[in-house]
This record gives structure tokens, sequence and C-alpha cells, in this order.
């Protein structure tokens, strides 16, 4: 589900003093203290991020808003003061829907020199979206340049993801969510040089067995492999397995989305290869988030849809609530194998769809956020699902191949505290920060919120 909202705003430039909602205990029994840094007013600074944040060398953090001073999206910077006690909140940029982009709906990277680098789904020259940077000048503000104009074609069109960044390079890789020579969306490579940055597309999907429509980053593993996910597409083959296929004739059925890889051949050439085929079934569905890769090469990432299909409390959506899994490729084996390590029931303070980035600690726990479910509440959307999202951790067993345990660390309170998390960003001494799509003190148009325990 690619969440796109828009409601017109202006940017301006305010410093708050911090503000805590919310302390709840995780298993472990430590305090975790959740800080609303920013409640974003609607008006003049901007509304509903739909994108995680990227943090600095100096502690600041940037992040993306859907709505803008002309309604077409911002991108925000947020910097800590007072020794932390205050932040100040700055609308680096606005969006005008027209050549320079609109509707920004991903996280942004970071390359040297501090230049921020992010992509708009909508406008450009052809409407079709961009890739941009921002460069800081000295002095102070920030200078905005399109890197490229999507055309709809070939190219692809209206990237829903972020940018990953070969830094040795600064060559950047992004996907696009339709477009390419299908139309089901495309891998792209922006190549800097002395006349300027140009665009290539590495792989064009077909909605077949490869997938459909990328929404979620890509990450850069080993070797200089692109690891990424299709939101919808792929397919299985089933033999007599009621209702959906009642004969012994092998039945190939559309799938639930895919994990994918594009390994580079030398030459410019690059190769595709689907790693796994989401059923939507007790496996998942619908990835929607980055992955994180390790150094072997384990992936680790999460499904919106899927999982215990019969435990969601939602009866319109009966493909269950989501998971965390593992994939990994055993050793003498070509076919990469998955791991289901947590699927969400919706029930309780239990959480409800992943949704944004993973982040992983040093003992190896994954942390993320659910869209939905946690506390018992309705103000976040009345009309479709309980609870304003939690954030979470998935512990690695003692002993390998045990059994991975999840707990609570945050159930979201709604307004004022925030809800509908769209992932963590991993600073020092566990704290973390991320955004909100709704909630916050200023009329529900989403946060900036700073996690510690």
């Amino acid at each position: 589900m690619l969440k796109i909202l828009q409601t017109a705003a202006i940017a301006r430039r305010l410093a708050i003093p911090v503000l805590t909602f919310a302390i709840i205990l995780p298993c472990s029994a430590t305090a975790a203290t959740l800080t609303t840094l920013y409640s974003f007013t609607g008006l003049e600074d901007g509304g509903f991020p739909e994108a995680g944040l990227v943090l600095s060398s100096t502690g600041a953090v940037y992040g993306t808003t859907s709505t803008g001073a002309t309604g077409w999206g911002s991108v925000f910077e947020l910097a800590p003061s007072n020794g932390g006690t205050t932040w100040t909140e700055t609308a680096i940029y606005d969006f005008t829907g027209g050549a320079d982009g609109g509707t920004p709906v991903a996280d942004l990277a970071i390359g040297k020199g501090n230049i921020l680098y992010g992509t708009t789904y909508n406008g450009g020259a052809h409407g079709y979206g961009t890739v941009f940077q921002l460069s800081p000048k000295t002095g102070g503000g920030w200078t905005q340049k399109v890197l490229y104009s999507f055309t709809g074609g070939a190219d692809g069109a209206n990237p829903a993801a972020g940018l990953a960044i070969l830094s040795s390079n600064g060559v950047l890789y992004g996907t696009t969510y339709g477009g390419g020579s299908a139309g089901y969306g495309a891998v792209f490579e922006m190549t800097p040089s002395a006349n300027g940055w140009s665009e290539k597309v590495l792989y064009s999907f077909q909605s077949g067995t490869d997938g459909a429509n990328p929404v979620a980053d890509l990450v850069i593993g080993t070797g200089g492999t692109l690891f990424g996910t299709t939101s919808q597409g792929g397919s299985i083959t089933i033999t007599n397995e009621p209702p959906s296929c009642t004969t012994t004739t092998p039945c190939v059925e559309p799938a639930w989305g895919t994990v994918f890889a594009l390994t580079p051949k030398g030459g410019g050439a690059w190769t595709e290869s689907v790693l796994y085929t989401f059923t939507g079934a007790s496996d998942g569905g619908t990835p929607e988030a980055a992955l994180l890769a390790t150094k072997s090469n384990v992936l680790y990432g999460s499904t919106f849809w899927g999982g215990k299909t019969t435990a969601c409390p939602v009866g319109d959506y009966p493909q269950g609530c989501g998971t965390v899994f593992e994939l990994s490729l055993p050793t003498g084996s070509e076919t990469w194998e998955e791991t289901v390590l947590y699927a969400f029931t919706g029930h309780g303070a239990d959480g409800a769809h992943p949704y944004g980035k993973l982040g992983i600690s040093a003992s190896g726990e994954l942390l993320g956020t659910t869209f939905a479910g946690g506390a018992n509440v309705d103000d976040c959307m009345p009309d479709s699902y309980t609870g304003c999202g939690t954030i979470f951790y998935v512990k690695p067993p003692a002993t390998p191949g045990g059994v991975w345990t999840k707990n609570n660390i945050i159930a979201f309170p709604g307004s004022p505290g925030g809800g509908m998390p769209n992932g963590l960003v991993l600073g020092t001494s566990g704290t973390m920060y991320g955004t909100t799509n709704v909630g916050g003190n200023t009329g529900g148009y989403g946060t900036v919120f700073e996690m510690t325990f």
C-alpha cells in the first residue's frame, strides 16, 4: 500500500521544547521513553511525513513531508540545541510540483559533504518524478538541483523508494514504482561525471516471476550486489490445492511480491535473479520496507501482509498482519531459504503490519515499527485499523536454530504522541529516531520522535 496524502502546507523555521508523552516497559523491565521532538502543524512547516529519517554526523536529522508550502512536500532539518532539550525545525526546501519535483514519499540519503539525495514521486520536467540533491551553502541555506526527471517510459516512472549510495564513487541506485520497458517498475543507476549525471536502467520488471512495482529502498551487499523487493508480482506453481487449483495439472498463481538480487557482471551488465517469492500465506506477503544485508549477505526484512492468516482481527484484511523474516543461502545450496522470525497477530499490544526500515543492534536484535496495533485506541485510522503502531524488537536465540523472541518496546498513543510510524534510524546509547505519519499536538499532521531505553 503506497500512502500518498495531499494537504497544502507552508514551510517556516520553528524551535520548540521537547515533550515526553509515554513510558512503556519492555519485557527486559528497562524503562523506555517516547519523546516527541516536533509536531508538524500542516500549515507553514508541512505535514504527513511518509518516510523515515537520516542522521547526520552533527546529530541533526533530515526527512521529508509529503505536503509542504505549495502542497507538494518539503525536506526538513531538525537540529538539537541546549543539550538536546530544544530542537529547531527548518524546512530547507519546498517543492512546487513543477520541474523541481513534488510529493516526496521516501527517505533521504546523505553523501560526502552532507549533500542530501532523494526522490519525488511526482513532478519533474515530465510529471513522473525526479532524483534530486540538496547541497548546503557556505554561510547557511541549501541549493536544490534536479539530477534527473523521469519520462514515464522505459527509464521509469514515479519513484516511491529512496536511494542507495555506492560511497566509493558516489553512484546512486534506486527503483521506480512504474515505467520501465513493461510499465511495472525498474531499477536504475545514477552516475556522476564532469558533465552532470546520467541515468541508466539496470532492470525492468515484467510482472511475471520477477515481480512488479518496487516501493522499498535497495541495499548494497558484498561485491556490489543490489538486493531489493517488489511489493507485487511473482508467481508460484501449485498442483491440486483447492480451492484455487483443483486439477492435477500444475496451476500458475499470482504471488505477493518477491526478493530479488541484481549482480554486476562487468562491462556495465547486470544479472537479475529472484531469491524468494512470497505466497501471501504463512511466509508473508507484500514487502514494503528495505532489507537489511549482513556481511555474509544474510537478509532480514518484513512483509506488510501474511503470516498468521487467521489471526489478524480486521475482517476486511484476511491475509494476516505481517511478518519479520530472514533469507539466507545455505552453504553448498543454490536455493535461498526463508524463515519467518515472527508473525504479527494484531491482537492486544502485539502490533500489526510492520512498515519502514528495520535497525539492528550490536547484539543482533532487529528493531522496527508496526504501522498499526499496540494501544487500544482508534484516533489514527478509525475506519481501518485499531491502534497507532508500535516499536518492537525481535531477539535472536541463544543457540543457532532456536526460536527468535519478539517484544514490544513502545505502543504509540496517537494524538498527541503520534501514530503510524515509518521505521527507525539508530543513534547512540540506545537512542532511536523516527517519524509518525499522523498525530502530534498541533492538529495531527505527524511528528518526529526520539525513543530511548
